[in-house]
């Protein structure tokens, strides 16, 4: 009987605490929307003007950028509909726990090499709501890509905002098959377990108002230079996609990722019912043969319609005044 108590305590702690998550979640999501709304309104026309934003790697101590990047990742993945329905909100606590603990095991438990990056958006210091706060940017060493947008009406400093994207590249074993190993990364001595290892990208997100501005081609580009300076050399990167993602796959085959073949043994997590499931559901393999270390980046930045240098760009603002 004492151990049949103190299981039913347990499990009522456990449903409050996540009741309160939820709700929490529900007061977190309302103030979100706010602060989406001012975001939008610094930058009139959100759908057609593309969005300043600046790309930095996630650090081993940067918790409250973990906690930003789970919280927009979930809400990307699972509740674009911004419902409130408490029993979704309480699945959406969860997934956020989930999010943040995969997050902080990439530093604290895994020995896998890998990077995590986010795309923050970029606005004037003056304009950073002051119930969220902002990063400080330093423009000697960060690059924004849409800086012609900035509203720079007044002299001002710029800061780093709300998380717009996030990716991470890991490595991971991930076989292929046989018929793909002929340009696999692998060096001759390697192990069969050593050779199935590749860069797996993954957990690519972008938020809905900022998927006209190159947010996302800005994220896989990060992924692709940073396994360039990995200790491990390797010629490829792979990744998985739902089958039924069509523009997915175009936005991954324009980059020059191929589709190798479909795995209907994959799952994903499911939001629609009274509770979380994992669904079955089939994924594309798609693969991306990377050349030499990209370094034409550097050179052409400056005539990318996505990308100017901060220094630059700022020097041009203050000159037309």
């Amino acid at each position: 009987m004492a151990a049949r108590r103190i299981t039913t305590i347990l499990a009522f702690l456990a449903i409050a605490f996540i009741v309160t998550e939820a709700l929490q979640s529900v007061a977190s999501s309302a103030r979100s929307s706010t602060l989406t709304r001012t975001g939008t309104a610094l930058h009139a026309g959100t759908s057609t003007t593309p969005l300043p934003f600046a790309v930095t790697k996630v650090q081993k101590d940067g918790q409250d950028d973990m906690q930003d990047v789970s919280e927009m990742c979930v809400e990307v993945f699972f509740n674009e509909e911004n419902s409130s329905n408490l029993l979704k909100q309480m699945q959406l606590a969860y997934l956020r726990n989930l999010q943040y603990g995969d997050l902080r095991m990439k530093f604290f438990t895994s020995d896998a090499q890998s990077d995590l990056f986010m795309a923050r958006q970029v606005i004037p210091a003056s304009q950073a709501p002051s119930n969220r706060g902002a990063k400080p940017l330093d423009v000697t060493k960060t690059k924004i890509y849409n800086a012609k947008y900035l509203d720079n009406s007044k002299e001002d400093d710029f800061v780093l905002g709300e998380v717009l994207g996030f990716v991470e590249v890991t490595e991971k074993r991930f076989r292929l098959g046989e018929q793909y190993e002929s340009t696999g990364s692998f060096s001759e001595g390697d192990d069969q377990r050593l050779r199935d290892v590749r860069p797996f990208l993954s957990n690519l997100s972008v938020r809905e108002d900022a998927r006209k501005s190159g947010v996302g081609s800005a994220l896989v580009d990060a992924c692709e230079d940073a396994i360039q300076q990995w200790p491990r050399q390797y010629s490829e990167i792979v990744l998985q996609v739902e089958d039924q993602n069509q523009l997915a796959r175009k936005f991954y085959e324009k980059r020059g990722y191929t589709a190798l073949f479909a795995d209907p043994a994959c799952r994903r997590f499911d939001t629609n019912g009274l509770i979380l499931r994992r669904v079955p559901t089939t994924k594309v393999a798609m693969r991306k043969l990377l050349g030499s270390r990209r370094r034409k980046q550097s050179s052409s930045s400056s005539n990318s319609p996505f990308f100017m240098d901060v220094v630059d760009t700022v020097r041009q603002l203050v000159g037309s005044k």
